[in-house]
């Protein structure tokens, strides 16, 4: 075993030392920095003979890094003190001139072996059964960075406390953001070993989050990359079929909080090609209980925000499907969940052409599932946060419905009446994206939003909506007013008078929206004009026949 070939180098260097107590009670030159020598030597005889004892007791697994090298450091010292000894122990007449010189030999042997004893009463300190383990580290700058990575070690591999051996988890993380030459000195020192040990033990997630933070930050060091993938074979294995559904809630949970603080790590192509088509399976798993769902489906949330690679995955698992199934069976924090990894899904489609006409075509059954269940959300629940995370989906969707979908139209219109002013908000962002100018169906989608009586409807909201509102309304007006079929109806709403009221405002409280507000101004300004002239020339024109005719009758 390890441990019996660390004790047997113990035991060498005890009779070493004692080898060098004997020497100097034989020495009959330099009595007195012979004594003094056979005096540190002893206490270091001392030291090493507790810690026998220690290491051979009890059966916790021990973190011995520090100890081994003080044993190679002190085999050092006390080979050098044995021959300084040994070399004074008959010397003639002529050496004796040279007391000097061998002054400052046992000063010099003097000087390391005072720092030693220091260093291993920390040592001592480290592996004494009531502090074993326990949070030991030391601030002053006297403190090399190799101690104080020992320290935490030491908490993490023996500590008996699981609040200890995070503190010390916690603590090498932040040793590693503030000084770069840690990561190294963790790595070289064992670090690594212990927190994925501590990874794989089967305690408390946060402890795992612990271990697993700071191993993100040795990760980059880590050229071959198994760092990263130990760690994601650890929560792999938890997720398989044969796990108890603990391990399998625990994994999933890990997963997010991983996710969710090591965003670069999601990216990985064991989590694409293993973890998501896992978290699948178990969240449309019919023997699931419900709190792992919950968690498979939090995990989801996170590696899918953000990410066309993780989205398109779940995509292909059947995800899509899996979602609007879920929604459909209105298990509130999952519904949640399965709406929110939806939402982060469209959001990738909005941004992203390519995998937009890839997973929302038109003859794609989990697409329209899926927007199915988005627009019952919308029409059926009464529920704001839901609802605004529907609309926002369908917004993100707006490219992909037709002209003759007007029934998504409909209904975001109808939102806009809703009491719930965000709702009402995103509603008017959501309709935006169908008729800005981007949208190769604006005009078509613009003609709906007349149709369904959107207008009033805005009108009332920048009129008397919450102000929060008002960017938005203000965006979706200048939009419309965008066709020139649409002018007379936003004019006879009262459009164009509301625009030259905010006109002055606009710089100092939408500054974002000047440009567009004053071009719209003089577009429905320019179509009034016009329209106004088109009505007086068709009077006159009526007028002019109406006399020619009186003349005709007269004649």
């Amino acid at each position: 075993m390890a441990l019996d070939s660390d004790a047997r180098k113990i035991f060498d260097l005890i009779l070493l030392g004692e080898d060098v107590c004997l020497a100097v009670n034989e020495s009959n030159s330099f009595k007195v920095e012979c004594g003094e020598l056979g005096k540190r030597v002893s206490r270091l005889l001392e030291m090493l003979n507790n810690l026998i004892c220690f290491i051979t007791s009890g059966s916790t697994s021990l973190y011995l890094r520090p100890l081994n090298c003080m044993v190679a450091k002190l085999e050092v010292y006390f080979m050098a003190a044995q021959d300084i000894v040994r070399n004074r122990k008959h010397q003639n007449l002529f050496c004796r001139l040279f007391t000097s010189r061998i002054a400052t030999d046992f000063q010099k042997l003097f000087h390391v072996l005072d720092a030693s004893v220091t260093d291993m009463e920390w040592v001592v300190s480290l592996y004494e059964p009531q502090n074993r383990g326990r949070s030991c580290w030391k601030t002053d700058n006297s403190v090399s960075p190799t101690a104080l990575v020992w320290s935490c070690i030491t908490s993490i591999e023996m500590g008996s406390s699981l609040d200890d051996r995070i503190e010390a988890c916690d603590r090498l993380a932040s040793l590693v953001r503030h000084k770069h030459e840690y990561k190294d000195i963790i790595v070289e020192e064992g670090g690594v070993d212990s927190l994925m040990k501590l990874l794989k033990e089967n305690c408390p997630l946060v402890a795992h989050i612990a271990a697993a933070n700071t191993l993100c930050l040795l990760a980059n060091e880590d050229s071959e990359g198994t760092i990263v993938k130990e760690m994601i074979f650890t929560f792999i294995n938890r997720l398989s079929k044969t796990s108890p559904i603990l391990k399998q809630t625990q994994a999933a949970d890990f997963v997010a909080n991983i996710a969710e603080r090591n965003p670069e790590l999601k990216h990985h192509d064991l989590i694409q090609e293993k973890v998501i088509p896992r978290l699948v399976i178990l969240l449309s798993s019919e023997q699931s209980p419900l709190e792992l769902k919950i968690s498979c489906s939090r995990a989801l949330r996170k590696l899918a925000q953000g990410s066309t690679l993780n989205c398109r995955k779940l995509t292909e698992t059947k995800g899509m499907l899996y979602l609007a199934e879920l929604v459909a069976k209105k298990q509130d924090d999952l519904r949640y969940n399965c709406i929110m990894i939806t939402g982060e899904i469209t959001a990738i489609a909005e941004s992203d052409d390519g995998f937009r006409h890839w997973a929302f075509t038109r003859s794609s059954p989990a697409a329209k599932a899926v927007v199915d269940e988005l627009l019952g959300v919308i029409k059926e629940l009464d529920d704001t946060k839901l609802r605004v995370a529907a609309i926002k989906s369908i917004g993100s969707l707006a490219r992909s419905f037709t002209a003759k979908q007007s029934r998504v139209i409909g209904l975001l219109v109808a939102q806009l009446g809703n009491t719930d002013q965000d709702v009402a908000m995103e509603a008017a962002i959501a309709l935006q994206k169908f008729v800005f100018i981007c949208n190769y169906l604006s005009w078509e989608h613009s003609k709906s939003i007349i149709e369904f009586e959107g207008v009033p409807l805005l009108m009332k909201l920048l009129n008397s909506g919450d102000k929060s509102t008002h960017p938005h309304v203000l965006a979706l007006i200048c939009y419309l007013a965008q066709h020139d079929s649409n002018s007379n109806v936003l004019i006879k709403a009262g459009a164009l008078t509301a625009l030259q009221t905010i006109d002055p405002k606009v710089n100092t409280e939408y500054p974002e929206l000047k440009t567009l507000v004053s071009h719209t101004i003089s577009k429905l300004q320019s179509n009034l004009l016009w329209s106004n002239n088109k009505q007086r020339f068709q009077q006159a024109s009526y007028s002019l026949l109406q006399n020619r005719a009186k003349q005709l009758l007269t004649l």
